[in-house]
């Protein structure tokens, strides 16, 4: 039979994350894994902790240069049509 770690309190999770414990009730809607001992009583696995935080951890890549082209990606906007397709109304307020 394998050990069971020590379930967390909201308090002792909170402070691994270093964040207030309703930031945790949120963290839990973005899918921090958590337990549910009785109704109320919610506890948290390190190795769930830890885990969220390996989910969350951003992998920033080098910028590629830029081009020296100078169109856009969408294409040539003609701004005399885009111009006469506007209205000279004056919203209502």
């Amino acid at each position: 039979m394998a050990a069971v770690s020590p379930l967390l309190k909201p308090a002792e999770a909170a402070a691994i994350l270093g964040v207030c414990e309703k930031t945790l009730q949120q963290c839990r809607a973005r899918g921090l894994r958590y337990v549910t001992v009785t109704r109320g009583a919610i506890r948290y696995r390190a190795d769930d902790l830890h885990a969220y935080i390996e989910a969350q951890t951003c992998r920033s890549e080098p910028r590629k240069p830029k081009s020296g082209n100078m169109t856009s990606r969408s294409g040539v906007v003609d701004f005399a049509e885009a111009l006469e397709q506007t209205t000279t109304r004056k919203r209502k307020r």
